[in-house]
């Protein structure tokens, strides 16, 4: 098989449209995965998904120009040296071709211009396949468990230091 090319951007004014098509997409593929529903992301306005883009960043992931793939950074609100990593999908036909691990270093390399010293997320304790990936990518789990209140899912926190987290 032949290395995908990928490129990574960050969602700008107009993307609207395109952050709606992937996140749907997302929570008609992995709905568990997410805090969210589908029905909830369809009902957003235009107004809603521009709000996704600041003061936060989110990153689309395209494929031979087509999107494939979001994920989202956010400031910690109580600690600035702490960002997130929320919101991540990719497109099952690109899974295990490294579309996530360049969506992993984008919010990465955003968060050490931003400041932080270290990233989290929070992974479906049985997402076996999301958490190898996000070990590959340096993250360690924390010891932090919540519960996803809509399904009743475990859920792990992890997190790795910048700049020792690249891959």
């Amino acid at each position: 098989m032949t290395e995908m090319q990928f490129r990574v951007r960050h969602a700008v004014l107009g993307d609207e449209p395109v952050l709606r098509a992937l996140r749907l997409q997302a929570m008609t593929d992995s709905p568990a995965a997410f805090g969210s529903t589908y029905e909830r992301e369809l009902a957003r306005t235009t107004e809603d998904w521009r709000r996704w883009l600041a003061p936060d960043t989110t990153f689309i992931l395209e494929a031979s120009g087509e999107p494939t793939g979001l994920v989202t950074g956010s400031h910690d609100p109580e600690d600035s040296s702490v960002a997130h990593l929320m919101g991540m999908w990719v497109h099952p036909n690109f899974r295990g071709t490294g579309a996530a691990i360049e969506l992993i270093s984008s919010v990465k390399a955003w968060a050490g211009e931003m400041g932080a010293s270290q990233v989290r997320l929070n992974v479906i304790g049985s997402n076996s396949r999301a958490r190898r990936c996000y070990e590959r990518a340096g993250f360690r789990a924390t010891g932090h468990q919540g519960v996803v209140e809509r399904s009743g899912d475990v859920e792990i926190e992890m997190s790795c230091e910048i700049p020792d987290c690249h891959h």
